[in-house]
């Protein structure tokens, strides 16, 4: 089975404005804020799954100058940098833990077809009501009560609740424009007794 986590090797351009090497601060510490920008703007790649983490700069080679002829203030440095970071990509067999964020209510009056869960970076795995087929879905009796899925024996997978599932199938969204990647997984809990829900403490809302 595929390990979700890795360590890799990556390389970047990163453009500085010349402005911004003019100060105090070392340039490293420049490039390296704006790598991490870049970075959490990319969320994510489809080889290596979301960064997560730099653990270490590799290099940072020479400079490359490039200015726009109707602006000599826009002066950018680009800087070629090699570093290692933490990723991490779900893969299908892989068991994760997470946090049902959302029931999709879009079937017959209003019942919930299935749950969007979040773990960590990951902020959707959706979880349909046919892989959990031993739960039914339960309409609120009153506008205090939350719609939930529950099992016979009372069990619920409702928002806040802490589920443990297996990952079918993953997929991913690219946005050109905005130079960024999102993974999506499909999850199951059904076919073994140790998926479904672990506890009831609560949304653990990703801070990415």
């Amino acid at each position: 089975m595929k390990r979700m986590f890795s360590e890799v090797e990556l390389s970047r351009d990163v453009a500085i404005p010349a402005k911004h090497l003019k100060g105090h601060s070392p340039p490293h510490q420049h490039i390296l804020t704006k790598l991490l920008q870049d970075l959490v703007q990319e969320k994510a790649c489809r080889e290596h799954g979301f960064y997560l983490a730099i653990t270490a700069l590799k290099s940072i080679g020479n400079i490359n100058n490039s200015t726009e002829d109707d602006n000599p203030q826009a002066d950018v440095f680009t800087f070629p940098v090699s570093f290692t970071c933490r990723t991490f990509l779900p893969a299908r067999g892989n068991i994760m833990v997470g946090t049902v964020m959302k029931l999709l209510c879009n079937g017959p009056n209003g019942a919930a077809t299935a749950v969007l869960i979040s773990s960590g970076p990951l902020r959707y795995a959706f979880l349909s009501h046919l892989k959990m087929p031993d739960y039914h879905y339960v309409p609120p009796k009153s506008e205090e009560e939350e719609p939930c899925f529950q099992k016979d024996d009372l069990t619920k997978i409702a928002v806040g609740v802490v589920v443990r599932f297996v990952v079918l199938d993953r997929r991913f969204k690219v946005s050109p424009e905005k130079r960024r990647t999102d993974v999506y997984v499909l999850a199951s809990v059904e076919g073994d007794d140790t998926l479904g829900p672990v506890s009831l403490t609560g949304c653990d809302r990703p801070y990415i």
